[in-house]
């Protein structure tokens, strides 16, 4: 384009140089020159839209090349030639057993042998517990323990490189990850709203989700309260990202779809609460104890509210499980926790 517009302005810099001087000379008139400017700008208008045309294309190609280029790229997860199946019903009961992982794979190689045990690009070091169905376990600790891998992990959204975590006594490698995910569900701190309706974002365009199933997954994550003041209720357009939404209502979106799935171990991913008022606060922790009640679950925490109703309590430091118990058991520890909840809850500390 810049070519182009060089040389359109050299052109008329020429037209009128010369067009000019005949003009003068009495050889060419006023209207002839006026003329001869406007028809020499017309013939560059086409090629000025070929060049812009051109550079969309080349920024199109260069986004293209990137789409490729993921497309292209290897799956690092994949499921398994012969899969086994879970028992039926799944009760949900998870087991961690040595389980060590970094987020380096190509230095620690597939089995972990290229990183010794004390390499600090390991993110989780030697982790083993087991949750049996139907607790709630809350995961504490410090920015960077490893919390968020931990869950990341029992989603299989990474693999790790030793150890085992298993379902229901299977190691999950050895499952297909919809088999998985089937039974798996994640609420994560900033939820994903797509464009449509509010039922569609509820059962994710999983038509075998019934509008009776929709319905009853608001009720019980307390959503429906707000839902139903909408314009066209379930039926309420909802914008891309969900702008049109408040945190809090998006977050309430975000547990209904997660029980409107029914999974048997739920996923509450880097405090759910952060970021709303008191009153959405209030209603997304109800919500939070009607959804983990009778189901196997794994809670990012950093508030109390949040901690105080889990059947368990794990505190993570530097990749490693440090202290495991109930939060009255780890208060009187005074462990790593205690020292934890004394920067975080001082002044109810103090009170009690």
């Amino acid at each position: 384009m810049m070519s182009i517009n060089f040389l359109s302005v050299t052109a008329m810099a020429l037209i009128l140089y010369f067009g000019g001087q005949a003009v003068l000379a009495d050889v060419a008139t006023l209207g002839m020159l006026v003329a001869f400017i406007q028809y020499t700008d017309q013939a560059f208008q086409p090629i000025r839209q070929i060049a812009e045309r051109y550079n969309t294309f080349q920024s199109a190609m260069a986004s293209a090349e990137r789409i490729f280029r993921m497309l292209d790229t290897p799956a690092t997860i994949v499921d398994p030639e012969h899969p086994r199946a879970l028992p039926t019903p799944v009760r949900g009961e998870i087991a961690f057993e040595n389980v060590w992982f970094t987020y380096d794979t190509d230095a620690a190689g597939p089995d972990g042998s290229g990183l010794t045990d004390t390499d600090d690009r390991w993110v989780l070091r030697g982790i083993s517990f087991t949750i049996p169905a139907g607790q709630a376990v809350a995961v504490v600790g410090a920015t960077g323990a490893g919390k968020t891998s931990l869950v990341s992990l029992m989603a299989r959204f990474y693999d790790i490189q030793r150890g085992s975590i298993k379902l229901d006594g299977i190691d999950i490698r050895e499952l297909r990850q919809t088999d998985l995910r089937r039974h798996v569900s994640a609420v994560p701190q900033d939820p994903v709203c797509f464009s449509g309706s509010i039922a569609s974002n509820i059962r994710l365009y999983d038509e075998s989700i019934g509008d009776e199933q929709v319905r009853r997954a608001a009720e019980i994550a307390r959503a429906a309260s707000f839902i139903e003041r909408l314009p066209g209720s379930y039926d309420y357009e909802v914008r891309e990202r969900g702008s049109n939404l408040s945190v809090g209502q998006r977050q309430l979106l975000a547990f209904a779809r997660a029980i409107a799935f029914n999974p048997e171990v739920l996923l509450i991913l880097d405090e759910a609460t952060s970021s709303v008022d008191t009153e959405t606060e209030g209603l997304i922790q109800e919500a939070l104890e009607r959804m983990i009640k009778g189901r196997t679950s794994i809670i990012i925490a950093h508030r109390l509210s949040t901690i105080r109703h889990a059947d368990r309590i794990l505190v993570l430091h530097k990749g490693r499980l440090v202290e495991d118990g109930s939060h009255d058991e780890l208060l009187a520890k005074r462990g790593y926790y205690y020292r934890l909840y004394q920067l975080q809850f001082a002044g109810e500390l103090n009170k009690n």
